[in-house]
Order: structure tokens, then C-alpha cells, then sequence
């Protein structure tokens, strides 16, 4: 894409306009590609998705030919990023009625750091300290958007939530609270009780992923284990539970056992996405870390849903993003080759059909 063209797609009027991207790959969710592909988008969503032959452009509207590829932006599960000093509280064991969205910072520089890596939108998530931090929330990394306030409930099951100086001490202390606080359930303990909110299992040990999963079947509570890298070794449990799975960050170097066992939960047909953890993590990191598993044998098609549709899915909004389809957000990057490829790079990326970032302008 030429800076002529970013330059046309930015003018008084043109931003008014339908805008037509042609790209020469358009990569969808469930991993197909359409070559050459057209999106249309209009009023902040898309209007039209579809091989270039099977769609009609409007009349004025702006265009770009993009000779690169063309997909929904990266979905980070389990970020920080612009409130790390705002989302732990260790003075308390339970913050169930705790709202991570008041502690977003829309204006933090941390969110171009996203956008350069394709990251258009991530989960902000409770620190683990606590049994119960309180409620995750989905926002966007450009237009100071949150699009949900309530996304997940953040619930214990590791030894990040226990502490020598502070109840609970133990695993059976731990559970014990969680299973009072369920006994007679109020405010967000209860939308999670009746399912209305899904949980964020904290996990670390295989031990502690089958304490999650018992607990979640006697309340029937529907959810994601997030946080154990040997998850997929129990994954035939993990897929009989219903849970989903967010994975931790990958890295160079990371020990094959947790690559393997990241295979594994592909086999299963366990749905997963991909943690961030930013800023902890950088957030090229996030695509790394699905390069990783593919290079270790996990299929293509899973390894992007888990960076798109499927991470959608686990964090609820669906509905919104996470696919290039009609009537969803206008959350598009343009990379220079395949996004997974790790020598591909980001162009530009469009978040509710405005331009949020470009290559050129770093």
C-alpha cells in the first residue's frame, strides 16, 4: 500500500465515505484465504467481505489495493497493559465486585506498542494475586473503547493466590472461600453462578487445572483455564469440562514439553487462544507464539483462531470481532506477507474502520 493511498484514505470527506481495501491474500477466521479479496467498510464495520469477483464495490467509494495480505486484528487474552499498577489489591483476598475498566488508560502509549504488532483489541485481566480479583474487561487499543466492562470473573486455583501473611495460606483454605462465596451467591458471584459471566480459571500446575475443573462441574460454571503450560497432558478432562483454554506466552528457547503439550490441545479439539500478558511480554510475542506451536505440529487453521475467532469467542464478543464478516467491527490489519510468518510485518491497522496506525509513521 502506497503512502498515497493512506494519504486518500485520510482526507476531509473520503473518511465519510464506504472504503474498499483490496488485498491480493484476505486471510479469514476459520483460516481460509481469499485471493484476491475485497472488503467494504462502512460506518466503522464491515458492509461486504469476499473474493474480488463476488463483490461490488459502491460508487465513490475510497479504495486501497493492498499487494500483501489482509486479516482481523490479533486478539490478546490476558494483558496489563496501561494499568499494571492499578489491578492488584493484596490487602484483600476477594475483590469479586472489582472493575479492571476504571483502571484503562486509553491514552497510554503502551497501546501503540499493540497496534504495531496487529494487536487491535485484548482482555484486561485481574492480577492473579487475589482469590478473586475482580472482572476482566474487552477494549480496544485505539478510540479509548472498552467494549465490555464485565468480560470474565477471575477466580484462584494457583499458589499466586495464596500468601504466607494473608487467608488463604493454603489449597483447601482457598477452596473452602471459593465454595462459600458460591454457596449463597451475590452481585458477580452470582451472573457467574447462573452463567451469565464467564469464570477465568487461574492456573499453574495440572493439579491445579483438575481443582478447576471439579469445581466448575458441581457449579456448573462455563469458562477458561488460563495460565498452566501443561494443560493439554489432561487435555481428554479439559475437552469433557466444556472449559476453554488461554495459553501462557511463548517464547524462543520455550521447552518443548509445553509446545507439545500445546499440540496436544489442538488434537483434542480443546478451544484455546493465546495470553499476552503485556507489557510483562513484548507484544510480538503473541504471534510468536502461535509460530512456535505450528512449527511444533499444531494445525495452521487452529493456531490463527486462536489469535482471532476463537479468543473472540472465549472473551465473549463474537458477535463484534475476531472475523472478517459482515456487520462485525472494522478491526482489519494489512501485513506485508502472511501474518504467520514471522518475517511479515505490519502496514497499517484499522480499528472501527478508522486508520490507527501505519508502518511509515514510526
Amino acid at each position: 500500500m502506497s503512502s498515497f493511498a493512506l494519504f486518500l484514505s485520510l482526507l476531509p470527506g473520503v473518511a465519510d465515505r464506504p472504503l474498499a481495501i483490496r488485498a491480493e491474500h484476505v486471510l479469514l477466521g476459520d483460516g481460509r484465504t481469499l485471493e484476491p479479496g475485497v472488503v467494504v467498510i462502512e460506518g466503522g464495520k464491515l458492509q461486504h467481505v469476499g473474493a474480488e469477483k463476488d463483490v461490488d464495490v459502491p460508487a465513490g467509494a475510497g479504495r486501497i489495493d493492498h499487494k500483501g495480505w489482509l486479516s482481523a486484528g490479533l486478539i490478546g487474552l490476558h494483558g496489563y497493559s496501561t494499568a499494571t499498577g492499578e489491578l492488584r489489591d493484596t490487602t484483600r483476598t476477594t475483590l469479586p465486585e472489582a472493575r479492571v475498566a476504571w483502571a484503562f488508560d486509553a491514552r497510554h502509549p503502551e497501546l501503540r506498542d499493540l497496534l504495531a504488532e496487529g494487536v487491535t483489541s485484548f482482555v484486561l485481566t485481574p492480577s492473579p494475586s487475589s482469590l478473586s480479583g475482580g472482572a476482566s474487561a474487552f477494549v480496544k487499543c485505539a478510540g479509548g473503547k472498552i467494549v465490555t466492562r464485565e468480560a470474565q470473573l477471575s477466580l484462584g486455583f494457583s499458589d499466586q493466590n495464596l500468601s504466607f501473611n494473608r487467608f488463604p495460606t493454603s489449597h483447601g483454605g482457598a477452596l473452602a472461600e471459593l465454595e462459600r462465596l458460591f454457596a449463597k451467591p451475590t452481585g458477580t458471584i452470582e451472573k457467574c453462578a447462573q452463567g451469565e459471566l464467564s469464570a477465568l480459571f487461574e492456573v499453574e500446575t495440572p493439579s491445579d487445572v483438575h481443582r478447576a475443573i471439579d469445581f466448575a462441574k458441581r457449579h456448573k460454571l462455563v469458562g477458561a483455564l488460563s495460565g498452566a503450560d501443561w494443560t493439554g497432558e489432561v487435555a481428554k478432562d479439559v475437552k469433557a469440562s466444556g472449559l476453554s483454554v488461554v495459553a501462557s506466552t511463548l517464547r524462543v528457547g520455550e521447552d518443548r514439553r509445553t509446545l507439545r503439550a500445546m499440540v496436544a490441545l489442538g488434537a483434542a479439539d480443546v478451544p484455546f487462544g493465546f495470553g499476552l500478558d503485556a507489557p510483562f511480554s513484548h507484544p510480538a510475542t503473541l504471534r510468536l507464539s502461535a509460530a512456535l506451536c505450528i512449527r511444533e505440529g499444531l494445525a495452521r487453521d487452529k493456531a490463527w483462531r486462536g489469535l482471532t475467532a476463537e479468543s473472540a469467542r472465549i472473551a465473549g464478543v463474537e458477535k463484534r470481532v475476531g472475523n472478517l464478516a459482515e456487520g462485525l467491527d472494522a478491526d482489519l490489519v494489512l501485513w506485508s506477507g502472511d501474518p504467520l510468518e514471522l518475517s511479515s510485518s505490519v502496514v497499517a491497522v484499522y480499528v472501527d474502520g478508522e486508520r490507527a496506525f501505519a508502518a511509515e509513521e514510526r
